[in-house]
């Protein structure tokens, strides 16, 4: 039966542009060494995800100057701070995707600048409800506990060229260019994985609760798409009283075997990883099994069990290094932003405590950084429906190995730009280059256009 679309999400692929076939929950998204691109799970429905562009314009991008990154205030952590590893090679990414435009300004509130509040009578965030950084900004007290753990906020985050469109900004952020949505072929997820992972390896990153995701697509690194942890039950396990089942099973897997011909080669190698992969999540399958996350922590939410799928993945030493896992609970919030946005924070925090903790657990806290990424922010002054409509800039949120504090420079309430919003401090490419550079060891102008500086100090 096809997998039924949201609306949201056919446009934000549409919107995006280029190719990979979804099938059985999960999708390939495969090197491109002659710019083919293969993907498979199966066979049932044809998606889009970004334009093949080329590298349009790369030699004329050029990086702003980078802010002063050092750490402007400390949040007081109640958990003991962690070095990071100093093993490159076993360094770890999550990206939560914060999906419809996180507010910067009420998750990062700028409690002490009075304009903020002659612009939203409606939709400010009180002082009372602040946990404050500094005299002026703090983190809303729905962060409370990520802000005991430490968190590295990089604020007035965006990009320099902004665009009101979810469709745009979102291809610009999956692909790593904030001036344009069509100079990558690639995703910039794809271009870390091709840059830090083993060719070897089934997956080296893994996008969780998508059917498909235009930042994985890569050049020669196994990616991965993935709907739910029980994506592959299809694939392995079949009951030997299941006939059809089992006769499915037995005929995929030699269909995986070599064979001469260059096409079918490439067909069968994809799923041969797919079955490497669907034997190894059968390894972890038990782990948590049923569980609505009262067991160990995590919220029953997505964003809950999606993060738990993560840290089971990257416990397993499957070759996976980079997981994506979307918060889809829908932070567009053009009405009642006071009555949503706290419970979106809320959710978010709650998810983000029970899988560092987890992590620790494993012994993984020093090799695990987890970063947020949302299209765009929201403006400034609050409209007639008690809610924000499409912005600029926002706040990015790092947490792990990290030296906890602001990062950047708030953005301005009084210089604003010709459409009256706040301009950004930060391009979320130079948020890029901090995690490619300064975590990962991989030169931000292998992945990115230009000579993008990263951030500075943020880790150990």
């Amino acid at each position: 039966m096809p997998q039924s679309f949201s609306r949201r999400e056919l446009i934000k692929w549409a919107g995006a542009g280029a190719g990979a076939a979804a099938v059985g929950g999960g999708v390939w998204l495969v090197g491109r060494d002659d710019h083919s691109r293969l993907a498979d799970m199966g066979g049932s429905s044809l998606t889009t995800a970004m334009a093949d562009g080329g590298r349009a314009n790369q030699d004329t991008a050029s990086a702003s100057s980078a802010p002063s990154s050092a750490p402007s205030s400390a949040p007081m952590a109640d958990v003991a701070a962690v070095a990071p590893s100093s093993d490159l090679g076993g360094r770890m990414l999550v990206v939560v995707e914060l999906d419809g435009g996180n507010d910067g300004h009420s998750t990062l509130v700028p409690y002490g600048h009075g304009e903020y509040y002659d612009a939203r009578t409606r939709t400010a965030v009180g002082e009372a409800d602040v946990i404050h950084l500094s005299d002026t900004v703090g983190l809303h007290k729905n962060l409370s506990k990520i802000n005991r753990r430490g968190v590295a906020i990089v604020q007035g985050l965006g990009s320099p060229q902004p665009d009101e469109s979810h469709f745009e900004m979102l291809a610009r952020w999956w692909g790593g260019d904030p001036a344009s949505s069509t100079s990558f072929g690639t995703g910039f997820l794809g271009r870390l994985a091709d840059a830090i992972g083993d060719p070897a390896a089934a997956a080296v990153a893994v996008s969780i609760g998508s059917a498909s995701h235009p930042s994985m697509i890569s050049a020669k690194a196994a990616t991965l798409c993935l709907n739910n942890p029980d994506a592959f039950d299809y694939l392995i396990g079949a009951d030997p009283e299941d006939v059809l089942g089992t006769a499915f099973q037995r005929g995929y897997a030699e269909f995986a075997r070599a064979t001469q011909d260059p096409v079918q080669t490439r067909l069968r190698a994809v799923k041969g990883q797919s079955l490497a992969f669907a034997r190894a999540l059968g390894l972890i399958s038990g782990e948590g099994e049923g569980g609505g996350g009262d067991e160990d922590g995590y919220p029953g939410s997505s964003l809950g069990q999606g993060l738990r799928l993560a840290a089971q993945l990257l416990d397993a030493q499957l070759g996976v290094r980079i997981v994506h896992v979307p918060m889809q609970e829908d932070f567009d919030t053009h009405d009642d932003h006071s009555g949503r946005h706290p419970g979106l924070l809320q959710s978010l925090d709650d998810s983000l405590d029970a899988f560092l903790a987890d992590v620790d657990r494993r012994g993984l806290a020093d090799r695990v950084l987890v970063m947020t990424t949302s299209e765009f922010g929201r403006t400034l002054r609050d409209n007639g429906s008690s809610g924000l409509d499409h912005g600029t800039a926002s706040a990015g949120l790092l947490l792990g190995p990290v030296r906890a504090g602001l990062y950047g420079e708030f953005p301005s309430l009084t210089k604003l730009s010709d459409d009256d919003e706040p301009i950004a401090t930060v391009s979320f490419d130079q948020y890029y280059a901090t995690v490619a550079e300064t975590w990962f060891g991989v030169p931000a102008g292998d992945v990115l256009h230009g000579n993008v500086a990263p951030l500075t100090d943020i880790f150990r």
